[in-house]
């Protein structure tokens, strides 16, 4: 049975009256809240324009960079560069940040008809422009090539047909030996040419980046041993004996980037080498070991400085220890560690330092990555016995 409570017209009243009191109480207190709902101007509750979107940061990738659909095309720069029909062609066209700024630049190579494939290399700017700008050219390459290194460098490659390896052979037989980088200079406004600070066993980046992806295609293993490569550097350019020992005094293990090795000679009054080294772009994820410095106890090449131009006659000085006043022999190596030119390294009265003047031709007429070299004298008569090494560009 369900039971009806009637209540009179009054209660009513009062329940209704208590009702609004309470609501108009309620709303009192809100106005002063702190956390009022409502958003204020500026408040971070507002949208703003294209908040919902994220801005990507220009970045500078390093290597070759896929180019603009616009002008990744060869017939687009033959119209642009003017070749002629039958004569010239563009052969390669790649894209990357050679210029130290987000924006891309092309490399362009272009390839002349006949037996020598001469090539002629240019790098633009303003790519996507009805007129891009040449910032760079690089001409009369004998079987040349060009390529954006891991650095952002331009790499060229070519045949430096009065060189040791190809003097006097056909051309079919030629092999491409000579290479050179370039990279961005602010100061001048163009890609101006820079030495690797490899000493062995390249002395390019060019050849550096050829070795390490034969490496990693499991080839010549012994470039991942910073022992092995110090001491093939001593048998290799020094002539010293297959059973000279090489002992690490610093780095050189798997998660290393740079090694410290001793290499002792076993021939008779041979002495010791310190090799420095570091792994190519400093990759400790399987890089070559490359040698950038080699020197021996109280010996130095005081100047020329390293990785500094020179010219022939260069002034060499340094100091060293002597026998009847002869320190040894200073030389200069081309491209393929051919001793160019040489001289004795004497000392000057009461002193242990040297000057010299050496003369030397280069089979290439330009600027070629080379070293200084100085030999001190194996009273023994056999191979140096204390070395010093400079990486340099060598003017012919």
């Amino acid at each position: 049975m369900i039971t009806i409570v009637r209540k009179s017209r009054n209660s009513v009243f009062v329940l209704s009256s208590l009702l609004c009191l309470l609501l108009f109480l309620f709303a009192a207190c809100s106005s002063g809240s702190t956390n009022s709902a409502t958003p204020t101007a500026g408040h971070a509750a507002t949208p703003t324009s294209g908040s919902s979107k994220a801005t990507a940061t220009p970045v500078i990738n390093l290597g070759t960079q896929p180019c603009p659909d616009a002008v990744k095309s060869l017939a687009h720069w033959d119209a642009l560069i003017g070749t002629q029909s039958g004569v010239s062609q563009v052969g390669q066209v790649t894209c990357g940040n050679l210029i130290g700024q987000p924006t891309l630049q092309a490399l362009i190579v272009v390839d002349y008809a006949g037996t020598g494939h001469v090539v002629d290399v240019y790098v633009y700017n303003n790519i996507t422009a009805a007129a891009p700008q040449q910032i760079f050219k690089l001409q009369n390459l004998y079987m040349g090539e060009a390529k954006i290194s891991g650095y952002n460098t331009l790499l060229s490659g070519e045949v430096d047909q009065g060189s040791s390896v190809n003097r006097g052979k056909s051309n079919a037989a030629y092999t491409v030996d000579l290479f050179r980088e370039f990279k961005w200079s602010d100061g001048v406004g163009t890609l101006v040419q820079v030495s690797f600070p490899g000493i062995y066993p390249d002395l390019t980046r060019y050849q550096a980046e050829n070795d390490q992806a034969q490496v990693n295609q499991g080839h010549n293993g012994w470039k991942l041993s910073a022992a092995q490569v110090a001491n093939n550097m001593a048998v290799s350019l020094l002539g010293w004996s297959n059973s000279s020992t090489a002992t690490i005094v610093s780095g050189g293990g798997g998660s290393d980037a740079d090694a410290v090795v001793n290499v002792r000679s076993a021939n008779v009054g041979a002495g010791t080498i310190t090799v420095t080294m570091s792994r190519l772009e400093s990759n400790t994820n399987g890089g070559i070991w490359i040698v950038t410095d080699v020197a021996s106890k109280g010996f130095t090449i005081t100047s020329p400085v390293e990785r500094d131009s020179i010219r022939s006659p260069v002034i060499i000085t340094g100091t060293g220890t002597a026998f009847e006043g002869v320190i040894g022999t200073v030389e200069v190596l081309d491209h393929l560690y051919n001793n160019i030119g040489h001289a004795s390294a004497k000392v000057s009265s009461g002193s242990d330092g040297f000057s010299t003047s050496v003369t030397y031709t280069t089979s290439f007429h330009g600027v070629q990555e080379g070293l200084v070299v100085l030999l001190a004298e194996n009273n023994a008569g056999g191979p140096a016995r204390a070395v010093v090494m400079e990486k340099e560009l060598v003017g012919g």
